[in-house]
């Protein structure tokens, strides 16, 4: 397992000792539609979070049901590109990669493979 582009400290989780950063419980399918979006933009992305372990999850505010808890979620920061410098410009890329859903805020997207990237109709929001 592993990222081409991105390092297990980018992909683990961030929280203060409340766990052993849980890189091993990422789904592989994520790191590799992770690896084809960087591919795709055509540089560095900066992940605000991937794994996130349930009691890092709790003391952040997320879902019990994180996709992020299950390994299979990830937020992408917008990168500054002149091809690529919006959230919008963003979520265009991962729906070409064919993440499961995508959810476009003002800081990048949320994007997952909650149906080990085989959703036919993925969701958006």
């Amino acid at each position: 397992m592993g990222s081409r582009y991105f390092s297990d400290y980018e992909l683990e989780c961030h929280g203060d000792g409340c766990c052993n950063g849980g890189v091993d419980k990422i789904n592989p399918i994520l790191l590799q539609k992770l690896d084809q979006l960087r591919e795709m933009v055509g540089g560095a992305l900066e992940l605000s979070c991937a794994y996130r372990c349930p009691v890092h999850n709790e003391e952040v505010g997320g879902v019990p049901n994180s996709q992020h808890v299950l390994g299979n979620g990830a937020d992408v920061q917008t990168p500054n590109y002149r091809w690529c410098s919006t959230p919008e410009e963003l979520a265009w890329y991962c729906e070409k990669v064919g993440f499961d859903a995508i959810g476009i805020y003002d800081w990048g997207c949320h994007v997952d493979v909650r149906d080990n990237g085989e959703s036919p109709n993925y969701y958006r929001w």
